[in-house]
């Protein structure tokens, strides 16, 4: 069975733990991007005569709005996914991974760039779909036509590249920590 390395960023995870998307659980990124959460009531709000926003109501808008972007890229995503490559793991319901140490560590340079704390780096297996893509060829979230997204999105599933420094492996099924490799 193939070995892969998976980034902790919210809580620490022991070994032998399963996270299962054997019957396509949504992970993290699906719930955050796709699921309705907090909101401005934007209605409401363009209703007001002379409009003016807290600095809270301000970084929620600018926070709903980055939101909306990367769920638009997320479901021409899966759109494609499902046309083309349905046998592929979902990006909304899958884990993330790297193929090699190398790139996890890669990976985790990024995610602490942006902020991200990682809190533990883990050896992962699964029983189901791998797909491993290029993760710099994802669709942009800027204003971008919707017909070029669409053809990103279909150049992202066409280019399986396990070698390239940004490679992402989305692992589906049932994924198992076979064990901690480094806690950070």
């Amino acid at each position: 069975m193939p070995v892969f390395y998976h980034l902790i960023t919210r809580q620490a995870v022991h070994e032998r733990q399963v996270f299962d998307f054997s019957k396509g659980q949504a992970n993290w990124q699906g719930k955050f991007f796709l699921e309705r959460g907090e909101q401005l009531p934007l209605d409401a709000l363009l209703k007001t005569p002379r409009l003016t926003l807290t600095p809270a109501q301000t970084t929620q808008l600018r926070n709903d709005r980055d939101r909306q972007k990367h769920a638009l890229r997320e479901t021409i995503l899966e759109m494609v996914r499902l046309r083309d490559h349905p046998n592929y793991p979902s990006r909304l319901a899958c884990l993330y991974a790297a193929s090699s140490y190398d790139q996890a560590l890669t990976w985790r340079n990024l995610f602490e760039k942006e902020g991200r704390h990682v809190l533990q780096l883990v050896q992962v297996a699964t029983n189901g779909p791998t797909f491993s893509g290029d993760a710099t060829l994802l669709p942009a979230t800027d204003g971008t036509a919707v017909s070029m997204k669409l053809k990103a999105a279909e150049h992202y599933w066409n280019t399986p590249t396990p070698t390239q420094q940004l490679s992402e492996v989305l692992l589906g099924g049932r994924v198992v920590v076979e064990r901690i490799v480094r806690t950070f």
